[in-house]
């Protein structure tokens, strides 16, 4: 299978609440450690036993290293990984356990990567997820898949992905997402789902936090599975986790149920340890 986004190097900071005007806080535990969702996504299945490639960008610098390490120790194929002359991307994450506030600073240049990948190389896989905008480089992966019938699953990462979730196989994002879409539900996120499931032509799930998550099919009702209360250390790469669960399962033939918990359980693994690639 192939992955598609971003790879970021992470700076957790284990803090209640952010600081105020002039105000000096002390924080909890701080952090340093790979990250970004796709290189987040490509790992958790490597993990779930996928054969997983990478297409990506890092620096040439110490933190793009890191990453790389990480990803190969991980199982993952990193041979579509540009290494370029900028900086590795990175997020500065003020994580206080359910809670978490990010800031992104771009760096090496994905799209490049993600445009520089073959049509060879789509088709030599079975399947292909993608995570970030929908720009033309990544609007021409997706295109690629459906002209070579790779099934697609779309990240979509607080955005309106509709360009590239039209007749994916599945189509991943949470609640607080869900509810920003156009023509949402405000108090209904299984409406919502099940709506854009219908407009879509795909299955739409949706993290539900501690609730659990739900699937929602073309001409079904909505499938709900709770999970498992834990107290969270730190969110970061929970719904990555999970999006790795549901896929890998997804690819296997499980059912819609199995793979909403093997996703609930991968994300469980996660949240209740610092990082996003414990």
């Amino acid at each position: 299978m192939l992955v598609a986004g971003g790879t970021n190097f992470d700076i957790i900071v284990q803090a209640d609440r952010l600081p105020a005007e002039h105000e000096k806080l002390r924080g909890g535990t701080f952090s340093a450690m790979p990250g970004g969702s796709a290189a987040n996504t490509a790992l958790g299945l490597a993990r779930q036993g996928c054969a997983v490639r990478l297409a990506s960008a890092v620096g040439n610098d110490a933190l793009g290293r890191v990453c790389l390490d990480d990803l190969r120790a991980g199982g993952v194929d990193t041979s579509l990984v540009q290494v370029d002359t900028t900086r590795t991307s990175m997020a500065l994450v003020f994580s206080a356990g359910a809670g978490k506030r990010m800031m992104t600073f771009a760096g090496a240049d994905r799209e490049a990567a993600i445009g520089a990948v073959s049509e060879d190389e789509v088709r030599a896989v079975d399947h292909l997820h993608v995570v970030g905008e929908p720009a033309p480089p990544l609007r021409r992966l997706v295109n690629l898949a459906r002209q070579y019938g790779r099934s697609i699953s779309v990240e979509w990462n607080g955005r309106d992905m509709s360009t590239l979730g039209q007749g994916a196989s599945l189509n991943l994002m949470n609640a607080d997402e869900a509810r920003s879409l156009p023509g949402a539900s405000p108090d209904d996120t299984a409406a919502t789902a099940q709506r854009y499931a219908e407009a879509l032509k795909g299955e739409v799930i949706v993290t539900l936090g501690s609730r659990g998550a739900l699937w929602a099919s073309p001409g079904r009702p909505p499938l709900y599975v709770p999970t498992r209360s834990v107290e969270p250390v730190d969110r970061t790469g929970g719904g990555d986790a999970f999006n790795a669960g549901v896929i890998a399962g997804w690819l296997s033939g499980a059912s819609t149920e199995h793979c909403l918990r093997r996703g609930l359980d991968a994300a469980l693994h996660v949240i209740t340890r610092i990082g996003a690639q414990p």
